[in-house]
């Protein structure tokens, strides 16, 4: 399967801007949990301070345990459970708050740090965030641990992380369909490139233009222009060189069949039979021959033929010569269809067609051209007809399904070599209105058969 641009770009884009944002997801959740923790910590350290305000100590050390002065303690400590709680230690003496009730704080390990952090786990198995302050007073270390529950904090920090990986995820979603957008419009030259080539190949252009292309398409393009002026070239000169062999070769021939009329030969009526045989078969060998060759060099053709002026004349001549036997050709053939095919073939297919139907037919000949799935043409003779087990005897080469006449033979056989050249199917059959033989040829040029343009 080809790759698709397109698809790999998304993907080199996709590769590019998932890892920056995964980055920035985690610098920001690295970032924001550090503010949370810093600015929690920061009214921690304050009530850590005010805390030791509120102790009261006896004027001569160690004499009397010191007091904590219940109206300097904020009211968010004596609410049960209120997710702010306190443990104060000097000595042996232990206060704690009373929205702890009847529990105790996780101490957390010993440090003679001062403004230490933890994370640990409160008293109802919430997250609490615990500053360790160490303070000193008449000789005494004073340790206070003040806590508060972070739950609605980190939950607000989850709830951000969340939106960022939704907007990131969007931010890619729209940057893709962004650059789809853009490589779709960046391609859109190439578009008008292809639609040419099927004007090219319906002859309605010489060859592929480059002024509106990409610059880095500029070298593709002239390189197909170069290739299709390189095969016209080596068709003409095929077709030249078909020509110059064919008047070559029939000269001689022409000269050898006069020469089996000389009064030498005149007591060798057999001999001179066989010669004059023999040379007309090379004659019609070398014609086929050379026709093949023909045909095989125009099955890209970049004219359009009007089938009505092609085809009416070729129908006139052929009338003309079999007025003698007073065969009449009906031709039904559309005014305004135009075909891409080489003008050559058409109406070798034609005549070839027309020629078998007028040695068969006694007075009537039906010719009739639509553009059904390209162009059908469809020919019919009111003659005996042809029984379906000789069709195939009547396509070989040289073939007829009656030795006493001349038909059904060559020329079906022409025919078929052009309708192969051109993707399309012959048939034969009776016909249904005059009771003879029918012959359909189907030519598949889909895309290549248009109307004319009214003028």
């Amino acid at each position: 399967m080809n790759p698709s641009l397109q698809n790999r770009l998304a993907l080199g884009l996709a590769a590019v801007l998932i890892p920056v944002f995964l980055s920035q997801w985690f610098v920001m959740h690295v970032a924001v949990h550090r503010i949370n923790n810093d600015y929690v910590a920061s009214r921690l350290l304050h009530d850590a301070e005010a805390l030791f305000a509120a102790l009261q100590f006896a004027d001569a050390p160690n004499t009397l345990p010191p007091q904590l002065l219940p109206a300097r303690i904020g009211s968010i400590y004596l609410q049960p459970w209120s997710g702010h709680y306190y443990r104060i230690q000097v000595g042996e003496t232990i206060f704690r708050s009373r929205s702890l009730w009847d529990a105790d704080l996780v101490t957390p390990a010993q440090s003679e740090d001062n403004d230490r952090v933890q994370t640990v786990t409160g008293p109802k198995n919430e997250p609490l965030l615990i500053l360790t302050r160490h303070f000193y007073k008449q000789q005494q270390t004073v340790t206070i641990l003040v806590a508060e529950e972070i739950s609605l904090s980190e939950r607000m920090v989850k709830s951000t992380q969340y939106w960022f990986a939704a907007i990131a995820l969007l931010a890619v979603s729209i940057l893709l369909l962004l650059q789809r957008a853009v490589v779709k419009r960046g391609l859109h030259p190439l578009e008008k490139a292809r639609n040419e080539i099927r004007q090219l190949e319906q002859g309605q252009l010489p060859t592929l233009t480059d002024d509106t292309v990409p610059l880095e398409v500029v070298p593709f393009i002239k390189e197909i222009n170069r290739l299709l002026t390189t095969l016209s070239d080596r068709l003409q000169k095929s077709r030249e060189a078909s020509g110059n062999l064919a008047h070559t070769i029939r000269t001689p021939l022409t000269i050898l069949l006069q020469l089996t009329e000389a009064i030498e030969l005149d007591g060798h009526p057999g001999l001179r039979q066989q010669m004059q045989q023999q040379i007309k078969s090379l004659d019609a060998l070398t014609g086929r021959v050379l026709k093949r060759a023909r045909i095989a060099g125009s099955a890209t053709p970049t004219q359009l033929v009007h089938l009505h002026e092609e085809l009416s004349g070729l129908v006139g001549m052929m009338q003309q010569m079999y007025r003698g036997r007073s065969v009449h050709i009906e031709a039904h053939i559309p005014d305004d269809l135009l075909v891409l095919m080489d003008r050559q073939d058409l109406l070798e297919l034609a005549g070839n067609l027309l020629d078998n139907a007028c040695k068969w037919a006694k007075t009537t000949v039906h010719f009739t051209v639509s553009p059904l799935h390209g162009v059908q043409l469809t020919v019919e003779d009111d003659g005996p007809g042809c029984p379906p087990e000789q069709y195939e005897q009547i396509l070989a080469r040289g073939g007829r399904a009656d030795q006493t006449t001349p038909g059904y033979g060559i020329g079906l056989a022409v025919v078929q070599e052009i309708v192969t050249v051109y993707g399309g199917q012959m048939a034969f059959g009776r016909s249904a209105t005059l009771g003879g033989f029918q012959v359909q040829v189907q030519l598949d040029l889909a895309g290549k058969a248009c109307n004319r343009p009214v003028q």
